[in-house]
């Protein structure tokens, strides 16, 4: 009798601790960027609103990789070894380390771009069983960049696109970027380069002529290298058009890309259904919604370019 009344007690026991679990979340993230810290900071808002507080009944447990790969590696598999309810990524790095690391535990992303194109999906509706999440499509707003940008510069002349050479996506991104100038009749300098020296030299050797501008597109090499871009406009009185509020505020002269806040709700509430048992399967990928233009008005201000009134009217951040 003892000995069954012990073994009710223990299942009982068990079975409110099943009850009062508390979900975890594995933050997994590149680097804690503008854009990551935006997202994050949007998927904390967004549950707690739906009534979720932190180590009362949810754990996020952060793990930032600071753009060392084989640390992300490793912080993907310590996550997963701890069998948290859902992954939450940023970005193609950090959301292919945990699919490598499980089939099981649902992933929840925020992308810049086409997650297909990234090797995260197959099509929009046809994704692995355990991922979702929220994409901006950044491509697709190439030609919406190019129409603000002549916005910015009415006496626009000419853009200068860098590109990396050697990389099939990036040749892909400026192939959309010339579709869409050549649409809208902005003649287009092309630079393929294939190393950050030769972007260097190239860049240096620039001489842009009188209502020119340097056009971004999506591109790890010539992205690696923004510092040393913003330093050569500066140099040369050249406004540039950027993809993302982080590169406003960090030298460009105008940026138009993805609300990363709102995106990080939206994955939030994502988070939320999964945490209530739906299935990632059953929750197509979504897409972005909100895009912000920024401008720095110090920074053209510095090359003595003066943007237009309406323009700062219509943007939603201006860096003074």
């Amino acid at each position: 009798m003892k000995t069954y009344l012990a073994l009710l007690l223990c299942l009982i026991a068990a079975s409110a601790q099943a009850q009062t679990r508390i979900p975890r979340i594995g933050v997994l993230l590149q680097e804690m960027g503008r854009a990551q810290s935006q997202a994050l900071k949007g998927v904390s808002a967004e549950l707690k609103q739906l009534g979720y507080k932190e180590r009362k009944n949810l754990f996020l447990d952060l793990r930032n990789a600071k753009g060392d790969r084989s640390a992300l590696q490793t912080a993907a598999k310590e996550l997963a070894a701890t069998k948290v309810d859902a992954f939450f990524t940023t970005g193609s790095r950090a959301t292919l380390a945990a699919t490598a690391v499980t089939q099981e535990i649902p992933i929840v992303f925020v992308h810049p771009g086409d997650p297909i194109t990234a090797g995260l999906i197959k099509s929009a509706v046809d994704s692995p069983r355990n991922l979702t999440g929220v994409a901006a499509y950044a491509a697709e707003t190439t030609e919406k960049r190019l129409a603000l940008l002549k916005e910015i510069i009415p006496g626009l002349t000419e853009i200068h696109i860098f590109f990396d050479a050697n990389s099939s996506f990036s040749r892909d991104n400026f192939a959309r970027a010339e579709a869409a100038a050549k649409k809208l009749a902005i003649p287009l300098a092309a630079h393929g380069v294939k190393s950050t020296d030769e972007l260097k030299t190239t860049l240096s050797n620039l001489s842009p002529q009188a209502g020119a501008a340097i056009f971004q597109i999506t591109d790890d090499l010539i992205e690696s290298e923004a510092e040393f871009i913003f330093t050569m406009s500066r140099q040369k009185k050249i406004p540039t058009m950027f993809n993302e509020e982080s590169w406003a505020i960090n030298g460009a002269t105008a940026a138009y890309g993805p609300n990363y806040l709102d995106m990080g709700r939206r994955a939030g509430k994502i988070l939320d259904l999964i945490i209530k048992g739906k299935s990632p399967a059953a929750l197509p990928v979504e897409r972005a919604t909100k895009f912000d233009l920024t401008l720095n008005y110090r920074a053209a201000k510095f090359i003595g370019f003066e943007l237009p009134a309406p323009l700062l009217k219509k943007a939603d951040k201006v860096i003074r």
